[in-house]
């Protein structure tokens, strides 16, 4: 009773093993060709203007300190 049920239950186990590993490559090879490289490139993009913002904050930084030290030189001499 049990050899008929094995005849059938292991091709199909082997087919959907092999099927959902076909669907897989098939959704990655699909998504790197259209909507996930535009992604890709936004995201690119927007870390490159959130270096060049970080590089721009940083040097106003460096100028608001050096403005505060002359301030504090200048005030520290007229007293």
């Amino acid at each position: 009773m049990w050899f008929p049920f094995w005849l059938w239950l292991v091709p199909l186990v082997l087919l959907l093993s092999v099927r959902c590993g076909s669907r897989r490559s098939y959704r990655e090879r699909r998504w790197e060709g259209t909507h996930a490289g535009g992604l890709q490139r936004t995201v690119d993009a927007q870390r490159e203007y959130i270096e060049q913002l970080e590089a721009r904050l940083s040097r106003v930084e460096e100028g608001l300190e050096f403005a505060e030290r002359l301030l504090a030189q200048r005030g520290a001499a007229a007293h």
